[in-house]
């Protein structure tokens, strides 16, 4: 049992290291307005790599729906779920990979032991491989997660849909334990002590309860219990539930809320043979459980404000957007002589106003339409004129701007070309905050056309490397912006 509790420690220690608390799984949440139809979009950046699925799961009149968020570009994702418009509609997301889930757990309104499907759906487990195949209770089939204002809630499901807590009739020699180990992944490190929900039942040895495990040693001898909890089978699950300020309140958990707002957790089955023989029998899939969730809150929709429409002869097209209900455009584009062009935000922030930017290839242009809408049947649009001559500015045209490889540690190269080969070029590196990190000056090499690059390796302007995260890249040449890319840094 020892190196299996050395390897749920080493793992969250890995993603400490990571510096996960500096980022989301899920970053600028965001929603528009109701569209016709009584939908909804909900947008977020987030891990865009093979093998990574990340669905979101919505309240109903009926309970928890899911769906799977599909990608609209870069590490944007999307989903178009139905509203409930005189209600207050919760969301939350699960990111699911080969070896760790991270969620939102499902919110309980009260102390009560919830059904068995309002509990947050963490991963099924492969029915077989369990260490003790004669005893199928101890063979995990799936894991979840809940909490109440005081309450953590822990689900545990087996392909026997029985949770007997012995074996053996009057005088048992065979004891059988389901458990919940719970990490602060922020802390685990320093002082190697994991707490565990325990259902069991060894007279005078061990009762139900809140455990402490000091050290990394799986024994008896480890264990204190530091709290009661409750237990009950609800629907074929085994529901396990303790106090959160019992836990949190313990000299070793660590400051709570931590920063990231998250607890580690990892379900196990375990035997007991009389008189020391311990096994760790099964072990489900580890998850981060992030203590939040996305509320949409009833509204009265306020169309959104567009100004400061610009445009240049080089074809770069920029306005404000400004919305009061803090809805993201689902529609954001600009009609240049009858050609339609993407703009695109420059921050996902949408309790201000966003500057938005389109690039395109319509040089000495005459008529410029921006047209915006929240909830695609109601527009705002303005339009401007090109009053300025054509000869004033030369179009300066850049293709390729990317870097590789991306996502990137620790260090990534960032490509491009550009038309001229004297001018001056800079790019420059920004956080989603909009703090510039890093600047780089570009001498340009080689013909025109050929392709440039500068090598970022992930530090800000004082050499000091930066936290994992999403980060924005621009071009500008002789001081006129280009182009611009995002990139995502993982440590």
């Amino acid at each position: 049992m020892k190196k299996y509790l050395i390897i749920i420690m080493l793992f969250f220690t890995f993603l400490l290291q990571a510096q996960i608390p500096t980022i989301s799984f899920w970053n600028n949440i965001r929603n528009s307005s109701y569209t016709t139809d009584d939908q909804i979009h909900i947008r977020c950046e987030t891990i865009d790599l093979p093998g990574v699925e990340t669905e979101m799961f919505y309240s109903t009149a009926s309970g928890w729906e899911n769906i799977e968020m599909t990608n609209l570009s870069g590490l944007t994702y999307e989903a178009v779920i139905p509203v409930l418009p005189a209600e207050t509609q919760f969301c939350r997301f699960r990111t699911e990979t080969d070896t760790l889930v991270g969620m939102m757990p499902a919110y309980q309104q009260n102390d009560l032991f919830p059904s068995a499907n309002e509990l947050g759906f963490i991963a099924a487990d492969p029915i077989g491989d369990n260490l003790d195949p004669a005893s199928p209770n101890l063979d995990i089939s799936g894991n979840y997660f809940g909490y109440s204002d005081t309450r953590f809630y822990a689900g545990i499901t087996n392909e026997s849909g029985e949770f007997p807590l012995d074996v053996g009739g009057l005088f048992p020699t065979t004891y059988y334990f389901y458990v919940t180990t719970i990490l602060n992944p922020e802390t685990v490190f320093i002082d190697s002590v994991v707490y565990a929900m325990i259902y069991c039942d060894i007279p005078i040895l061990m009762s139900p309860g809140l455990y402490k495990i000091s050290g990394t040693e799986f024994s008896l001898e480890a264990f204190e219990m530091i709290g009661n909890i409750e237990a009950e089978v609800v629907t074929g699950q085994l529901q396990m539930a303790c106090d959160i300020e019992t836990l949190t309140g313990d000299e070793n958990f660590g400051e709570w809320p931590n920063i990231t707002n998250s607890i580690g957790i990892e379900m196990l089955t375990a035997k007991y043979t009389l008189p020391t023989e311990f096994l760790m029998t099964d072990l489900a899939k580890m998850s981060l459980q992030f203590i939040d969730q996305y509320e949409i809150e009833p509204i009265i929709n306020i169309l959104p404000e567009i100004s400061e429409l610009e445009g240049t002869n080089g074809g770069l097209f920029t306005c404000n957007y400004f919305d009061e209900n803090g809805h993201f455009p689902i529609t954001a584009e600009v009609i240049v002589d009858g050609e339609v062009f993407q703009l695109n935000p420059q921050s996902f922030d949408y309790s201000g106003n966003v500057s938005f930017e389109s690039i395109t290839s319509s040089y000495s242009w005459v008529e410029a339409t921006f047209r915006f809408s929240d909830n695609n049947f109601e527009f705002v649009e303005e339009t401007i004129i090109n009053n300025s001559s054509s000869d004033e500015e030369l179009p300066i045209i850049c293709s390729t701007l990317r870097n590789y490889p991306n996502p990137f540690n620790p260090s990534t190269t960032i490509s491009f070309s550009v038309t001229q080969t004297s001018s001056f070029v800079n790019l420059e590196i920004f956080n989603l905050k909009g703090q510039k990190v890093k600047e780089f000056d570009v001498i340009l090499s080689g013909d025109e056309g050929e392709s440039n690059s500068v090598i970022w390796n992930g530090t800000d302007k004082n050499n000091k490397p930066v936290s994992s995260g999403i980060y924005l890249y621009q071009l500008k040449v002789d001081g006129k912006f280009i182009a611009k890319n995002r990139c995502l840094l993982l440590k």
